[in-house]
């Protein structure tokens, strides 16, 4: 891949050669992760994006401009994966970027929370309900909350209908659906008549679908 097309320029919007080499040294021909998208990944694939969100900041020092915020972004969308799942490195890098200080702009926050409800298992419901509760303002904690839904306990039910009455319903709705949580009907029912039409939508499915 020594012939580069002319869009791309190193240390310009998300694209930077060594990454591109270390790809290609795993038998993965793309000149930006995002070129991976939608395509199976191997273990070294992984390995390699692990190995670069964890040392993002030391091979892109320096504030956090729209190249490497674009970097970033991109290597964590490509963890959303469930072959990823069990991954303990990948799991405690994307806790890293949730818990990133400042905050982190963009879309990295959230695209993390996404991943980590994607490879968790139940197994990790108390390092996820101890990072919802350390996530700064500002900071998405919607999928969080959704995967309580996975979770299917009383104390993951406890966790998605405290952030029923919040900005973060749509979240606790979906949770408590996944679940089929018992005993929740009464306070569901009130968001039949939501002024957003997403909760509304999962207001009337909970009601279908909740134990009375």
């Amino acid at each position: 891949m020594q012939r580069i097309p002319a869009r791309y320029h190193h240390g310009h919007d998300g694209f930077d050669r060594r990454l591109m080499e270390d790809l290609a040294a795993v038998g993965v021909r793309c000149y930006t992760v995002q070129d991976l998208h939608g395509s199976p990944v191997t273990t070294g694939v992984i390995d390699v994006l692990a190995d670069w969100l964890a040392h993002l900041d030391d091979r892109i020092p320096g504030p956090e401009t729209h190249h490497r915020q674009a970097i970033r972004a991109n290597l964590i969308k490509q963890l959303n994966r469930t072959s990823v799942r069990g991954n303990q490195r990948v799991f405690d890098l994307l806790i890293a970027q949730m818990l990133y200080d400042p905050p982190l702009p963009g879309i990295a926050g959230n695209a993390a929370g996404y991943a980590i409800a994607k490879i968790a298992t139940r197994h990790d419901f108390e390092r996820i309900s101890a990072l919802i509760d350390q996530l700064p303002p500002g900071v998405s904690r919607g999928a969080l909350i959704e995967y309580m839904g996975k979770v299917k306990t009383d104390d993951a039910r406890d966790i998605a209908l405290s952030y029923l009455d919040t900005e973060w319903t749509y979240f606790s709705l979906k949770a408590l659906i996944s679940m089929r949580a018992i005993g929740v009907r009464e306070r569901v029912e009130p968001y039949l008549d939501s002024p957003n039409a997403f909760v509304r939508k999962y207001a009337r499915r909970a009601m279908e679908v909740l134990p009375r």
